[in-house]
């Protein structure tokens, strides 16, 4: 979800001549990094020490990277929103 939000909101902005938000700024340019995500669970699901615990650890870090990550996503890109109302 951030991969297809991110380049577009940054887009939108330089279009108002808004400076970002230092958080905003940094999801915008290092986006790509959220593709380890999803290689982080493949790899917890292949390489897990222990084969009973496989499934549970790429679940947890599954589930653990989607509550962190979603939400740091809609902070840091409503940031700019309430900055440029402030600014009103």
């Amino acid at each position: 979800m951030p991969m297809l939000y991110t380049p577009q909101f940054r887009l939108v902005f330089e279009s108002f001549g808004a400076e970002l938000p230092m958080v905003t700024n940094l999801f915008v340019h290092y986006n790509q990094v959220f593709w380890l995500l999803p290689a982080l669970v493949i790899a917890a699901w292949f390489f897990w020490p222990t084969a009973q615990r496989r499934a549970l650890a790429a679940c947890l870090i599954g589930v653990a990277s989607m509550v962190l990550v979603v939400p740091a996503t809609v902070a840091a890109m409503y940031l700019p929103v309430f900055a440029s109302g402030n600014a009103s």
